[in-house]
């Protein structure tokens, strides 16, 4: 049967926890190691068997029955001895016949006869001489695994006919077990039962109340796997110690076998009101169901009633594992609607307020061109600061909802390390300038194979934190050759992190007890964007600092391919005038529009400026565009347009509330600039003037 292994298990453990010891009157001579040490032959012999059953005789035993015999070869011209000292016997004795488990027909089928009339008087497997004075009988244990259960035989049905089993010869019965063979009671302590040496019976060294009216098997009991069976409270229980616990167990019962139904039927309602009764009633029935059915064998099995309780446990067992594998499905559905739900709303509210925190920023970078005061020229300073502060926020914040929620797709193929450099050098000069860092990137004609965008970000990051934590001090850019990869580095000697911090300050929202410059504020997101980042692109992200000294951030892995990459020169100036550079500038919200249009006058641009972007561009150098323009749609419907920008060589960049990632999936031929808002007028400026040194270069 499916599970019966755990029956076997719970009958040893019932049996071990309802030990008792037995109480009757069977005893054990022991053809054991001191017979066959004092015996002056040494060796067993037929002539010892016949003295020990003459000496056992006079004490007036109840029953004999003599178990497996292992006569010594020169013994076999004893037989008529051995014949001669059973004719003389006031009982006549039960003989083991030699029957292996594998004789035994149909074992576990058979019906044990219930009148002595129908049993065989003598076998063809005993010696003449011997089997006219002997009652045949068969002594076949059959023990499953973890010690229990064991089952003997009733009633044999042999070639001579229905043969007893030993346990059948010694009990004193009133009723016969419904099968030939029956379950061993196992909870008797086989130590327990008394025990003589046979060579202390052939020597007189015993008391005669020991075996008078005894029940008496004689046996060997020390030949290991032979003779000897391994029981719950002996692992080394002799053969003859286990006819006398049968011959006690039909005494008791006879033992009484429910079966698998029973248990099985009350699990499969206690499994039915699980599933339909609401919570927690269905569950407490199916768990006090469980456990009458897990200990009724504790309570039952010491009034000989068996059952089997495997198919029932595990029917609720599975019935529980389906339950708590639903509950579980259901738990990480809610998770991750939540987890959706939650990167959703991040990134629609922080591409919402992206726009008049953009608009913002403009607006008082147009107030501080004007006369003001000094205190005003203060307020400014600080609407200025607050402003740059929740712009890194929501840019954070976007990073972060787009990795978490999935949508941020990896794009690979060939970038070079220079446009790197160059990228980081326009985003990071004016960032630089103001807390007084020497910002120096070592140039790399190499190329390597990774997402443009994603090792942006990452590069981004890592500089925008070392300028941030190294005021007046150096920072460096570079890369190194790693046998056929590449790594990218930025190192700075700014204030350095503990060691302490070390792990936790790549954890998100954690900020370091050391304090940045005044520029800025740490949010505590940059390396952990740079974490998870790198886990997407397969690469790996080490950090190391030393407080006081510095700190060195690596990113591991890049692939280098054989591509040729034309190197950028890095601009000397980190200003440049743009005066004359043709701007085309479409944008739908009209303060914006207004504001920005300001600030490229200002810095001598030629603006024509547009609520949406015209079918027809007019000439420009620089086409300074929204993504999204409302009801009139978004640039991913103007592919016409856009292939008309690039066709007469102006260069496009976007500005957008949106996720640069999001944009590119969805504008794959654009491989221009994208500014995320809300965005400062100096990082424009930077823009821009990237553009015109890179095309006054080429």
């Amino acid at each position: 049967m499916p599970f019966e292994p755990y029956d076997w298990f719970q009958r040893s453990i019932t049996a071990s926890t309802n030990s008792k010891l037995y109480t009757g009157n069977g005893v054990v001579v022991a053809i054991d190691a001191k017979t066959e040490r004092e015996l002056t032959s040494r060796v067993w012999s037929e002539a010892d068997l016949a003295k020990l059953l003459e000496e056992v005789s006079k004490h007036s035993p109840e029953q004999i029955v003599v178990a497996n015999q292992y006569f010594d070869e020169r013994s076999k011209t004893e037989t008529a001895e051995l014949a001669a000292a059973l004719t003389r016997l006031p009982v006549t004795p039960a003989w083991q016949i030699d029957l292996a488990p594998e004789d035994v027909r149909e074992l576990t089928e058979d019906t044990a006869l219930a009148t002595s009339e129908q049993l065989a008087p003598s076998s063809a497997w005993l010696a003449p001489k011997i089997a006219q004075h002997v009652t045949p009988t068969v002594i076949v244990f059959q023990t499953l695994w973890f010690r229990a259960p064991t089952f003997t035989p009733y009633a044999v049905q042999t070639n001579d006919g229905i043969v007893p089993g030993a346990a059948n010869v010694l009990a004193n019965k009133t009723k016969i077990p419904p099968r030939a063979t029956f379950e061993i009671d196992l909870s008797y302590d086989p130590k327990s039962i008394p025990k003589l040496s046979a060579i202390d019976v052939l020597n007189q060294d015993f008391s005669p109340s020991e075996l008078r009216n005894k029940k008496v098997v004689i046996g060997f009991t020390e030949r290991l796997g032979r003779d000897t069976r391994q029981t719950p409270l002996d692992q080394y229980t002799s053969s003859a110690t286990l006819v006398i616990l049968a011959a006690q167990t039909l005494e008791d019962g006879p033992p009484i076998d429910l079966g698998w139904a029973p248990a099985f039927i009350v699990s499969i309602v206690a499994a039915l009101f699980w599933v339909v009764f609401q919570r927690p009633y269905g569950r407490w029935i199916a768990l006090a169901t469980f456990a009458v059915i897990t200990f009724s064998p504790f309570l039952l099995e010491r009034y000989l009633v068996y059952q089997g309780t495997s198919q029932g446990v595990f029917l609720i067992l599975i019935v529980g594992v389906a339950k708590f594998w639903q509950r579980g499905r259901e738990a990480i559905q809610v998770y991750r609607s939540a987890a959706e739900t939650k990167s959703q709303f991040l990134a629609q509210a922080s591409h919402d307020l992206r726009q008049p925190i953009h608009a913002i920023g403009l607006l008082a970078d147009r107030l501080s061109q004007t006369d003001l005061t000094q205190d005003q020229q203060e307020i400014i300073s600080k609407i200025s600061w607050s402003v740059d502060n929740a712009r890194r926020m929501f840019r954070a914040l976007l990073d972060i909802a787009a990795i978490e929620s999935g949508t941020l797709q990896k794009e690979i193929g060939a970038v070079s390390v220079n446009e790197l450099l160059a990228q980081v050098d326009s985003q990071n000069a004016l960032a630089a300038e103001q807390a007084n860092v020497d910002l120096r990137l070592v140039p790399c004609d190499l190329v390597i194979k990774t997402d443009r965008a994603l090792i942006g970000t990452m590069l981004q990051n890592l500089v925008s934190n070392a300028i941030r934590y190294s005021p007046g001090g150096r920072v460096v850019v570079g890369c190194r050759r790693e046998g056929a990869g590449l790594s990218l580095s930025v190192i700075d000697n700014g204030r350095g992190i503990s060691s302490d911090e070390l792990e936790n300050v790549q954890k998100e929202f954690y900020r370091s007890v050391q304090r940045s410059n005044l520029t800025t504020v740490n949010k505590g997101l940059g390396l952990a964007i740079v974490n998870r980042l790198a886990g997407i692109l397969g690469l790996r992200f080490e950090l190391r600092s030393e407080l006081g000294i510095g700190a060195s951030a690596r990113i591991h892995g890049l692939k280098i391919i054989p591509a040729a990459a034309k190197t950028i020169p890095l601009a000397k100036e980190t200003r440049l005038p743009l005066s004359g550079v043709r701007v085309v500038l479409a944008d739908d919200d009209e303060e914006t529009l207004d504001s920005t249009r300001a600030v490229l006058d200002r810095w001598g641009c030629e603006v024509s400026s547009y609520t949406e972007l015209p079918d027809t561009i007019p000439p420009c150098d620089i086409v300074l565009s929204d993504f999204d323009f409302g009801f009139a749609g978004t640039l991913a419907k103007r592919a016409e347009t856009l292939e008309r920008i690039q066709a007469k060589g102006s260069s496009l960049i976007i500005i957008s509330g949106h996720h640069p990632e999001q944009i590119r999936e969805l504008l794959p031929l654009h491989e221009g600039l994208i500014l995320t808002k809300p965005l400062r007028a100096a990082q424009l400026r930077s823009a821009l003037m990237s553009l015109r040194t890179t095309k006054s270069v080429s």
